[in-house]
């Protein structure tokens, strides 16, 4: 009886387990690009990014940029971002500049379960 016992409880205790289900799958890595258009080449951003879940209204902000590009692991869904701060960029004379800038986008869906992308235009302030 005991040893039906323990099969017994050695059985529930695998079912259990092979029913547990991971789902790690809310959490997208954001990939958040600055394009300058054909003419220039972006050579360094230092700027802040806020980006605002628009079901939550949750913000995160990051001034991680590398090159043109900011990561961030977000909550997939639809996303508002903002960007303002100052590019390094040269141009196709080679000659090299330093403005200020900003990059806004109302509605980005950052749903892709592995990496999700966006690519925001550069709007120069001066």
């Amino acid at each position: 009886m005991k040893k039906i016992l323990t099969l017994l409880v050695m059985t529930m205790t695998m079912a259990l387990a092979a029913c547990h289900q991971d789902n790690d799958d809310y959490m997208t890595l954001a990939s958040i690009r600055l394009d300058g258009g054909d003419t220039l080449t972006i050579e360094r951003v230092q700027a802040m990014a806020h980006v605002t879940n628009l079901n939550t209204r949750h913000v995160v902000s990051s001034a991680d940029f590398t090159g043109a590009e900011l990561q961030i692991e977000l909550l997939r869904g639809s996303y508002q971002v903002n960007v303002e701060g100052i590019v390094s960029y040269t141009d196709r004379k080679g000659q090299h500049f330093l403005r200020s800038f900003r990059a806004v986008s109302d509605y980005v869906e950052l749903v892709a379960s592995g990496r999700s992308e966006a690519t925001l235009n550069i709007i120069f302030l001066d």
